[in-house]
């Protein structure tokens, strides 16, 4: 029987902790976990990611690796969150961008038995996310430090840069904003946005 999984995830190493809790359906696939948590964070979607849960790894499976060890990787696509999570407490981590290495730290902090929802939802979070391709937590607070000096030789150039960003709101970025309302309309449309990726991956 499906169940509500109430998730807190926290970007790692991130100072003030950036952060979101959401809710999802128990019967999702690993791979739908994914694309909400692109969503839930602010991140673009065109990096390869991986989950790890103890001894698991799921994420995207490619045949010319060759490796096939004990911790090969499960394809995200077919294994159920339900399948491996059922413990309040239980801790698992999302990497994304390996290059970037944006880890991210998640805990299922309840399991709600008597609850059916329609789409995931957002329930809270703080601070908005790095711009996607900023070089790494080292490279974002590198980049907030810049945004800060309008007499910075990179600023202006900065400035112009992250107005494309999927971060950015009306052109601007501000560090401080969470923006839940965009994030939940978003998840409304989650198998839009899914269908869409897939036409462009």
């Amino acid at each position: 029987m499906s169940k509500v999984f109430k998730f807190r995830i926290e970007l790692q190493g991130s100072n003030p902790k950036i952060w979101r809790e959401f809710l999802v359906d128990s019967n999702i696939t690993f791979y739908r976990l994914h694309h909400i948590i692109q969503i839930v964070m602010g991140w673009e979607n065109y990096h390869l990611f991986e989950f790890e849960s103890d001894t698991y790894r799921i994420g995207q499976q490619y045949e010319e690796d060759g490796y096939h060890g004990p911790n090969e990787v499960i394809s995200a696509r077919n294994l159920k969150i339900g399948d491996v999570l059922n413990d309040k407490e239980q801790t698992f981590s999302y990497l994304y961008d390996f290059g970037d290495f944006w880890q991210h730290a998640i805990t299922l902090e309840m399991v709600i038995d008597d609850l059916r929802i329609p789409f995931p939802i957002c329930c809270h979070g703080e601070l908005n996310c790095p711009p996607e391709d900023v070089g790494g937590l080292s490279g974002f607070y590198d980049f907030l430090r810049i945004m800060d000096n309008s007499k910075h030789l990179e600023h202006k150039h900065l400035k112009q840069w992250v107005q494309e960003k999927n971060v950015a709101y009306k052109g601007k970025y501000d560090s401080k904003k969470f923006y839940i309302e965009r994030v939940n309309f978003s998840l409304m449309e989650l198998d839009d946005y899914i269908e869409d990726w897939e036409a462009e991956a």
